[in-house]
């Protein structure tokens, strides 16, 4: 278990939810596919609904139910979702073969998708390739591509490379590819690079000397252009033991960082007293435990009455939203602390009453590594409280998203809301801007960050 880190204070005083998910689709029971059996490639194939699948299609019955059921803009087109599925298909190639079967059992959804197993069967008796990672790979792309930015698909062997909040299992760091425009992709290409957001201190990549805006160019001598974010990821961490070794562009300059891989240490909060009057809390993440964490940091600090408090975002990649608000009402006395906005209904997310810390002046700190819960939490301090934002654009993810698992192992993250501050602020288009732009080193000393930011506001 975590333990608040206090310093300073100590010379002067002392998401998710998850699912089973194995209820198969039955909307596929009453379509009428084009035919039954069909001798188009060598290999013959039968085409069946979703009502009972083989275990190598359940993922994609699995995947479509779940997105018509839950996903923030559903009903999501079935033409939509097979052409994605289809093409991604016929894009796959692996060494790995398989027994070619004398037929190919297919279940889909509906007849959309009939033209998947007829690529399939095509495929098998051209390659002979294994069903079950082919089948992976269309239902990959019909969820991150498919899908909004924060929806997508871990096949079985890529589930644990990275943790709920995104930060990438073995080595510790924070990744995203975007284009030009800010748009994000699931593709690594040319035009939309793969690019370290943030990495976590005392961590394999830090310690290699990794930095925030390094540009990924190669995974242990394999190029990213061209493969799938998701894939990338899972190589990076593997099984979270092994080493690995990292191409990356910096200032015009290729380098490379080869780190071993291990279990990530997770920072907790700290809280500091730098200056007099002036409160320090640095909120690691939103993991279960740190509501708690928070409250006895600010238990702490009440001893000395600072009459401002600089609670640091900076490269926290969110968490579980109910702690966001938990940590948000020590705050804000009442209130709301964010809104989600789904197809049935809208939520208010409202503070409780009676916080520890509702009276101080506050400054919140931001960078492009607060995501999620971080900017929940640094919207509502602004718009409840009068909080001043000091730091740059934070991330912008704007979903709120449920876990689900697959009958085959693997798991399904889809975006069934998306959230809004009190005053109905987005920060889907580029995160949320603050107040005052600055930008510091991750070297700084608590003292040195706040005499920053106090300078930055005044």
């Amino acid at each position: 278990m975590r333990r608040v880190a206090i310093f300073g204070l100590l010379l002067i005083a002392a998401c998710g939810v998850a699912s089973d998910a194995t209820t198969t689709t039955t909307t596929g029971a009453t379509a009428t596919f084009p035919a039954t059996t069909t001798t188009q490639p060598a290999l013959e194939f039968t085409v069946q609904n979703c009502a009972s699948p083989p275990i190598t299609f359940s993922a994609l019955c699995e995947v479509y139910d779940l997105t018509q059921e839950w996903h923030v803009d559903r009903p999501v087109p079935d033409s939509v979702l097979a052409e994605v599925a289809i093409e991604a298909l016929q894009a796959y190639t692996s060494d790995e073969t398989a027994e070619r079967p004398r037929e190919l059992l297919c279940a889909v959804p509906n007849d959309a998708f009939y033209g998947l197993c007829a690529q399939l069967a095509f495929m098998i008796d051209e390659s002979s390739i294994d069903v079950g990672p082919a089948v992976d790979a269309a239902v990959t792309a019909m969820a991150d591509i498919g899908l909004d930015p924060f929806s997508y698909y871990v096949p079985p062997e890529q589930v644990g490379s990275f943790r709920d909040n995104g930060v990438v299992g073995g080595i510790g760091v924070l990744l995203d590819a975007t284009d030009a425009a800010g748009s994000r992709c699931t593709l690594i290409t040319a035009t939309c690079p793969l690019h370290i957001v943030f990495v976590l201190e005392n961590n394999p990549a830090a310690e290699a000397g990794l930095r925030a805006g390094d540009q990924i160019t190669a995974v242990d001598g394999e190029p990213v252009e061209g493969q799938g974010f998701l894939a990338t990821t899972s190589k990076l961490a593997a099984d979270e033991t092994g080493s690995v070794t990292v191409t990356y562009l910096r200032d015009g300059q290729t380098s490379e960082a080869t780190m071993d891989r291990g279990q990530l240490t997770i920072p907790t909060v700290t809280v500091d007293l730098p200056l007099q009057g002036v409160g320090y809390l640095r909120i690691p993440d939103f993991e279960d435990d740190i509501p708690d964490l928070v409250a006895e940091a600010l238990i702490s600090l009440a001893e000395h009455s600072p009459g401002t408090i600089v609670v640091d975002l900076r490269d926290n990649p969110g968490g579980f939203i109910n702690a966001a608000v938990d940590v948000a009402s020590e705050f804000i006395d009442g209130g709301i602390v964010m809104t989600s906005v789904g197809p049935d209904e809208d939520l208010e997310y409202p503070a409780t009453v009676g916080g520890l810390a509702t009276s101080e002046r506050l400054i919140v700190l931001v960078n492009k590594g607060s995501a999620s819960a971080a900017e929940i939490l640094a919207g509502a301090l602004r718009d409840e409280r009068g909080a001043t934002i000091v730091g740059t654009n934070t991330f912008g993810k704007d979903a709120v998203q449920i876990p689900f698992d697959m009958r085959n192992g693997g798991e399904f993250y889809v975006a069934v809301a998306r959230w809004f501050t009190p005053n109905g602020d987005t920060v889907a288009n580029g995160g949320l801007v603050p107040d005052r732009e600055l930008e510091l080193s991750p070297d700084l000393s608590n003292e040195e960050v706040v005499r920053a930011v106090l300078e930055a506001v005044s």
